[in-house]
């Protein structure tokens, strides 16, 4: 099986090369240099997705049996600028890349965010009614909507602040939280911003799950408990044995963000254990695991 990930060198994108890699040939396509050494011949193409048309190219010539959509504009408020970017990159490249799998009769999987929703009632489940705010979350959701009109073969799963380890990452809040706390500098976390984060490992293999049994359609993937981010940054520093007393807690006012951010968000991931025999774990529990993938004693 040849699987290709876009934004390959992501967090995501590493944590499925590492779950697929043992049985599959694992190629994928990014905007920066592979972050992979020679010796695990991963395969990395440097294509702006954007270029509909180099882009089919490519992925004929590839011939994938199944592509993963890890890509995004994610500058939440950089899209509010950058709308039209964040538009062909969050939207019309779903589209394209599920038009693509359905001519190839291949599966899509394309990854989504809690920002689909308003965050003002959460958590939310795979059914309830869509209300982005922003022109990220709006990007977000008109991709959703092009790759499951456009595909056949199709899964939507939607993570929120999604965690975990990798190797030149431009961003990962955990990582960066414990570096900050192991340098016994101090940080500002929001307690206002309510979430079940979720750990990239895991996705990745709930993914294979997902590709195993063939169950298109969309999915909701975190942990058990719903926090605010605040709070996961106090767990995030009591299961690495960091000191909490570096964390303060600040409104998302004081921010003075440019695009809005759901509050109230979490997502309800019943759906997964129901059909799929998932188990949802705790924060604690996942952290754990991030541990021992970190070797931190």
């Amino acid at each position: 099986m040849h699987t290709l990930v876009t934004g390959i060198n992501g967090l995501l994108g590493q944590n499925i090369v590492r779950e697929f890699s043992s049985d599959h040939k694992v190629s994928g396509i990014d905007i920066s240099p592979s972050v992979y050494s020679d010796d695990l011949d991963i395969q990395v193409a440097s294509l702006d997705l954007t270029k509909t048309t180099e882009l089919l190219n490519y992925l004929q010539g590839e011939s994938p049996d199944i592509i993963v959509n890890t890509a995004a504009y994610t500058n939440v408020d950089g899209a509010e600028k950058e709308s039209n970017l964040a538009h062909s990159i969050n939207a019309v490249v779903p589209g394209e890349l599920a038009k693509a799998c359905k001519e190839m009769d291949i599966p899509f999987i394309h990854i989504s965010t809690d920002y689909v929703f308003n965050g003002v009632s959460g958590p939310y489940r795979e059914s309830d009614v869509c209300d982005p705010k922003g022109s990220y979350s709006k990007s977000k959701h008109a991709g959703e909507v092009a790759a499951l009109e456009n595909g056949s073969k199709v899964a939507v799963i939607r993570p929120n602040v999604m965690y975990g380890h990798g190797q030149n990452l431009k961003s990962s809040f955990v990582e960066w939280l414990i570096g900050e706390l192991q340098q016994g500098k101090p940080v500002n976390i929001v307690d206002d911003q309510y979430n079940n984060p979720t750990y990239a490992k895991r996705l990745a293999s709930v993914m294979r799950t997902i590709i195993n049994k063939e169950a298109w359609g969309i999915w909701h993937f975190g942990s058990k408990e719903v926090v605010s981010r605040y709070t996961f940054a106090l767990k995030v520093a009591d299961s690495f044995g960091l000191p909490s007393d570096l964390i303060s807690a600040i409104s998302t006012g004081d921010l003075n963000q440019l695009a809005p951010r759901p509050m109230r968000s979490g997502l309800i991931c019943e759906k997964l254990t129901k059909e799929l025999e998932i188990p949802i774990m705790s924060i604690g529990e996942e952290l754990a695991l991030l541990k021992e993938e970190m070797n931190v004693s």
